[in-house]
């Protein structure tokens, strides 16, 4: 969760979204390498990791922490408070999400189509934090 001193920016999710980011931040997680410089080091305590990024992703996904919800005609809206950079690691992560559902796929029909609408789920939504964020 950000601290209070730092901007945030609310973006509302409905339920799907909030799986899409929390599934999409999880595979980030498991695609990344340790880096064992000495600048990383130096850097490890400043911004987002994307290990906190899907670690609170599955707080809000699972347990509805870090984010206010509603239910609006009977569907939940998660209201998510991010930093800025918070929100460009989400986007990132959904865009490379998306790049790698595009590559061609093995398997039948179904997994194509399924892979296609995954990822142009994932663009559109990064879409959306494009606009929140630049406003």
């Amino acid at each position: 969760m950000p601290s209070n001193d730092a901007m945030t920016i609310l973006i509302s999710l409905d339920q799907d979204e909030v799986a899409l980011v929390t599934v999409v931040l999880l595979q980030a997680v498991d695609g990344c390498r340790a880096v064992t410089s000495p600048e990383a080091a130096a850097r490890r305590g400043s911004g987002v990791t994307i290990g906190q990024l899907a670690a609170q992703w599955t707080e809000i996904a699972e347990r509805e922490l870090h984010c206010s919800v509603v239910n609006m005609n009977g569907e939940r809206l998660f209201t998510v408070p991010l930093t800025p950079e918070g929100w460009y690691q989400v986007r990132a992560a959904l865009s490379e999400s998306a790049a790698q559902l595009s590559r061609p796929a093995n398997g039948g029909e179904a997994t194509v189509r399924a892979n296609r609408d995954r990822a142009r789920r994932a663009l559109l939504l990064a879409d959306r934090i494009v606009e929140a964020t630049s406003e």
